[in-house]
């Protein structure tokens, strides 16, 4: 009896750890999967100051044409309006980076819906806040391009 009581035991602590063993696998896991999102998120906040960078290194590149067009270049009756190759290229690059940020941002919040129907969010978040963001620098983007298109020749 003591033999099966000793081996009995052995067994009980086998089963504890085992299902010890499990719930440690299952937190960690979750703690994976919250890391998933949020490198999701911040995956998403490079791409949008990428995009960012590309808009507003866009008006520098349409406004490089004032500093092109000076007087002795100029002819006459010329306003001080940028030259069309710069406008044409700050256009391309400001809606470049508007294209990202909204290819990236509809992107993520499809990842994050998906993520959120497997998973239970982090605390004090959800996709909301930083697809708002993204779709923020977006509409400064089509902005920008709107002030770069009326300021034409």
């Amino acid at each position: 009896p003591s033999q099966e009581s000793d081996q009995l035991a052995l067994m009980r602590r086998v089963v504890e750890l085992a299902e010890e063993q499990t719930r440690q696998s299952a937190e960690r896991t979750e703690q994976s999967a919250e890391r998933s999102y949020m490198n999701a998120e911040r995956t998403l906040s490079v791409w949008t100051r990428t995009a960012l960078s590309l808009m507003i290194f866009g008006i520098a590149v349409d406004r490089y044409g004032l500093l092109l067009r000076h007087e002795g270049w100029a002819h006459a009756g010329d306003g001080l309006l940028p030259g069309p190759l710069s406008t044409i290229g700050g256009v391309v690059l400001v809606v470049l980076g508007v294209l990202m940020v909204l290819t990236c941002g509809f992107r993520y919040l499809a990842y994050a819906i998906a993520w959120g129907h497997a998973h239970a969010w982090p605390r004090r978040h959800a996709p909301w806040l930083a697809f708002s963001f993204a779709m923020l620098v977006a509409a400064f983007g089509i902005a920008l391009l709107v002030v770069l298109l009326a300021f034409t020749e």
